[in-house]
């Protein structure tokens, strides 16, 4: 039990044993009625007792970019239990993982090989062209979400980070991208203006959410807008309106003779052309297309259809490969899923994102 015996006198006794201090300068121990004392200095204590607090408190507030940072991990890149570089961490984190629903994770350290803005600085400093520029940064931002938040993919941030991600890659393709080339003042206009939406955030949104490349959802609405040129109902994706409410609006599209045939009722004039080794009926016709109270929830509305239809279900097995979408999403007649009639739909797609580089946005 402890007890105070006088002012300057205090122990700990027990059956056998018992300690006590007698201040200022003493330790003592009975063991057995053998008694063992032990001087100190006081100001030698009390010098240690304020190094012992220095130390943890400058390793409390010491900059964590120091540390080692932990983060969540797929057990398919654990590193063979060794701690990788954030330079390995970065090229890991573009592997594809078959089915990241029920693949196990595991806590992996994240060693920072030095302070992330020297790493940066390092970096960049070997970059000789805008586009290796965007690429690096935009990867070292999303690895940067990925380890402030904990996770693996950038479709488990909640929405709130998620555009605030967003926000910084577009910021970054227009600044090393669009700024960078000669697009026509309307062509540039179209990607970066707010007014009445941003494509590029919202394109990058529906990506993450839906698994549409942003680069196709940009270029279907530039193709099928001319640019935002003509956007009718907040339409920017020329979806048909089954129901026939709206009003029927002038379009072009490619028939088959069987297709003639079967919407002849909408045909305001035909012409035979020929394409490849097909002959198909150049068509101009009258038909309904949807309407949207916003062009957000025409975006919106594309990724859902894209997603709900089982006739474009092969598109999302071609991953990020815009390429391979923009081959398949054209006319059926060309071995396409049916989005467009056009056997050119999937050729210009692909021009447009080659030409403005919008492949850049499918991470």
């Amino acid at each position: 039990m402890y007890f105070l015996k006088n002012s300057s006198e205090l122990s700990v006794t027990g059956t056998n044993l018992s300690i006590g201090v007698k201040f200022p300068s003493s330790v003592y121990m009975r063991y057995k009625g053998n008694i063992y004392s032990f001087i100190i200095n006081p100001k030698l204590a009390v010098t240690i007792i304020v190094l012992l607090l220095f130390v943890l408190m400058t390793q409390f507030f010491s900059d964590s970019s120091e540390k080692i940072i932990y983060v969540q991990a797929p057990i398919a890149v654990n590193y063979n239990g060794q701690e990788p570089t954030l330079d390995e961490f970065i090229e890991d984190f573009g592997i594809e993982i078959e089915n990241p629903n029920v693949i196990q994770t595991a806590v992996v350290p994240v060693k920072p090989v030095n302070h992330l803005s020297s790493y940066r600085e390092e970096k960049l400093n070997n970059v000789s062209s805008y586009i290796d520029r965007f690429q690096i940064e935009r990867q070292l931002i999303v690895t940067e979400f990925l380890i402030n938040n904990k996770i693996t993919r950038v479709d488990q941030l909640e929405d709130d980070q998620l555009l605030l991600l967003n926000q910084k890659i577009g910021g970054l393709f227009q600044e090393f991208i669009l700024d960078q080339m000669n697009a026509p003042p309307h062509v540039y206009s179209f990607f970066t203006s707010s007014v009445p939406l941003r494509k590029i955030e919202t394109a990058l949104m529906e990506q993450a959410r839906y698994h549409v490349p942003a680069s196709i959802t940009l270029a279907q609405a530039a193709l099928e807008t001319g640019y935002g040129k003509r956007v009718i109902g907040n339409n920017y994706f020329g979806v048909k309106d089954k129901s026939k409410r709206t009003v029927p609006i002038t379009t072009t599209e490619y028939y088959t003779k069987e297709e003639y045939k079967r919407n002849k009722g909408i045909v305001v004039s035909a012409k035979k052309v020929k394409k490849g080794n097909r002959v198909l009926y150049k068509c101009t016709v009258r038909d309904s297309f949807a309407e949207y109270k916003s062009p957000w929830e025409s975006f919106r509305a594309h990724s859902l259809f894209l997603n709900k239809q089982k006739r474009y279900a092969p598109l999302f097995t071609q991953g990020r490969d815009y390429i391979a979408w923009a081959n398949m999403i054209g006319s059926t007649k060309y071995g396409g899923v049916g989005y467009a009639t056009s056997p050119l739909y999937g050729e210009l797609l692909r021009k447009i994102i080659k030409r403005y580089h919008l492949d850049l946005l499918d991470y």
